[in-house]
């Protein structure tokens, strides 16, 4: 198995193995169980991210769409289509593409609706329209947080409505996604999988307090870190 590993990857695996095991053959096995390890923890990664991805896409999408209909603006909940206002300024990137267009329409679907294009947009590109730490209170996205998002908030969720905390969690969680998806090596980022797996149970919290507590319980994360083959430090 670890020789059908790119040097690199295998190199990674053999050299944290090293430091738990001496003779040859328990390198060799340890780094074996380690890759196959990582895989569990990416597995589990995932399917915990994209608990949260669809959770926070289907809670903006919400809040933007009864912003765009309410007075003054008036307009249509079809956002993404016909943004209004701090909408418009989000949605269309420096180059004029709106966002709609960079939705992943699936094959077959001719006349796309609202919800394809809601369902076609990246987790990244979900975490893109949250505002960024250091944006101030006229910035677009700040505004659309403050009007939007932040009265459709749990206070259930710890800190939920900081928005600091609740987008530096919500790229904490895709980050890792993004890095288990790939199947980049996990097994040095104990610590950091742990933190996200309290992200997501603030996020989730945040916009629906059953979920989030549905969500601790499941414990996936936790439960495959108990089974590293290696001390947790």
């Amino acid at each position: 198995m670890l020789e059908a590993l790119p040097e690199p990857r295998k190199k990674t695996y053999l050299h944290l193995a090293a430091q738990y095991a001496d003779a040859e053959t328990e390198v060799l096995i340890l780094a074996a169980r380690l890759y196959i390890w990582n895989g569990d923890v990416a597995a589990a990664v995932d399917r915990s991210a994209c608990e949260v991805e669809i959770q926070l896409r289907n809670f903006m999408d919400r809040g933007f769409s009864q912003w765009n209909t309410s007075p003054p603006r008036c307009g249509s909940p079809e956002w993404l289509l016909y943004p209004m206002g701090r909408l418009a300024d989000i949605t269309t990137n420096k180059d004029g593409i709106a966002l709609a267009s960079m939705s992943e329409i699936q094959p077959g679907i001719e006349t796309p609706t609202h919800d394809d294009y809601v369902a076609g947009l990246t987790f990244g590109q979900w975490v893109h329209l949250l505002p960024k730490p250091h944006a101030g209170e006229r910035n677009a996205r700040v505004v659309l947080w403050n009007d939007a998002l932040k009265p459709n908030l749990s206070p259930y969720g710890q800190n939920s409505t900081n928005r600091r905390r609740f987008q530096g969690q919500a790229l904490a969680v895709k980050e890792l996604r993004n890095r288990a998806t790939h199947r980049r090596p996990l097994v040095k980022d104990q610590n950091r999988i742990q933190n996200v797996h309290r992200d997501c149970i603030e996020l989730l919290r945040a916009i629906n307090p059953e979920l989030g507590d549905w969500f601790k319980n499941q414990k996936w994360i936790p439960n495959v870190l108990a089974t590293s083959p290696i001390p947790r430090k």
